[in-house]
């Protein structure tokens, strides 16, 4: 542990919810590093003022266990390196929040737990609220709020004692800690099970307890990693309003997700990682207009033939009985001349559903691939 006190409690102790350990910033953290340390570049960027991370080259190699064909004959399962992320440069400034994009494997997660300093990266450069972050200082670490994609608690005791605990641990007085939790608790409508030991939570009260425990100190950089899972739509919106008021006070955002259309509303930019590299980033109104090829529009028609539709603005993308789609580069402004060539035609309109491009069709547009698991709606 380099010299450094730490308090760490492994999931599996007095925790009924798996794997992973509880991590108490400020006191230190158990089951950090995976290997052979940080080496920094030789050039680095001018700072003209502090950012909340700055990266650079940040790379993090795992060991695979391979099975099968790929083993030599003879011999057991072999290890070989592969990347959790390669290369990754990032900056964040206070105030903004950012998103982290990518198909599962991606990196994401990887890269979040670097920048929550609860993964030691193999090699790079990093530093979070103007310090060195390899190794990260405990007085660093009071600054940092972290949620883990697997919510982790003392099940025994109650969502207020649990949220009380690491509030105090990471430097809150008691009062000031009780203030702040309590806020959060009617924040995210969880005030009335407060007294309920944690293990009889449902997993959307879990993540709403573990988000409490990330936010209650006010910490000057919030690193969440998949925090929607489980939520329900109040709770979704909840943290949206909490976000973006820390936004305001200053403090730094960046959360891993999968679903889009929340990433679009709540981000100021997003990051698109893929293979373990970063492949993308910019504002999401920007990119999307960047990369979009028009909103598609899919009819369903009432006809013994496919309707001849040709209309300016618009390509026919697909036609089959009963089915066209259209791609519009009018947007939905083009539906009302739409709905008289069909009406024309002869063909009655049984149905119009309108796909806006999103975060998802520019990644699939940049890489090739889609976001697998990829949500377009609130949970």
């Amino acid at each position: 542990m380099e010299g450094r006190t730490a308090l760490v409690w492994p999931g599996t102790a007095g925790s009924g919810s798996g794997s992973g350990n509880v991590y108490v910033y400020g006191i230190g953290m158990g089951a950090v590093g995976n290997g052979t340390g940080c080496g920094a570049r030789t050039r680095s960027r001018p700072r003209t003022h502090m950012s909340a991370i700055e990266a650079e080259g940040l790379r993090v190699r795992y060991q695979q266990r391979i099975r099968g064909p790929r083993r030599s004959a003879g011999r057991g399962p072999e290890s070989v390196a592969a990347h959790g992320i390669r290369d990754v440069d990032l900056v964040v400034e206070p105030g903004e929040v950012v998103g982290v994009l990518g198909p599962n494997g991606a990196g994401k997660s990887t890269l979040v737990r670097v920048l929550a300093t609860a993964l030691r990266p193999d090699a790079g450069r990093l530093r979070l609220l103007g310090a060195p972050a390899v190794p990260p200082a405990p007085a660093l670490r009071r600054r940092i709020g972290f949620a883990d994609a697997e919510p982790v608690h003392f099940d025994a005791l109650s969502g207020r004692e649990n949220a009380l605990f690491f509030a105090r641990a990471a430097g809150l007085d008691r009062g000031a800690a009780e203030a702040a939790i309590a806020t959060l608790f009617g924040r995210f409508d969880l005030a009335r099970d407060g007294g309920r030991t944690a293990g009889a939570y449902s997993s959307g009260m879990r993540r709403k307890l573990l988000l409490i425990q990330a936010l209650a100190h006010a910490p000057a950089l919030v690193v969440l990693d998949e925090p929607t899972v489980g939520l329900d739509p109040p709770s979704h919106a909840a943290l949206h309003e909490v976000l973006r008021d820390r936004a305001g006070a200053g403090a730094a955002i960046v959360l891993a997700t999968h679903d889009v259309a929340a990433a679009a509303r709540l981000c100021d930019r997003v990051v698109f990682l893929h293979d373990g590299r970063k492949v993308l980033e910019g504002a999401p109104d920007a990119l999307i207009r960047r990369f979009s090829a028009g909103t598609r529009i899919d009819v369903r028609v009432q006809a013994a033939h496919t309707p001849d539709i040709r209309l300016p603005d618009a390509e026919l993308v697909e036609a089959e009985p009963g089915r066209l789609l259209l791609r519009s580069r009018a947007g939905t402004a083009i539906l009302p001349e739409l709905c008289a060539a069909l009406l024309r035609a002869g063909a009655g309109i049984e149905a119009i559903h309108v796909l806006e491009p999103d975060l998802a069709d520019v990644f699939r547009a940049a890489t090739g691939r889609a976001i697998e698991g990829e949500r377009r709606g609130s949970n």
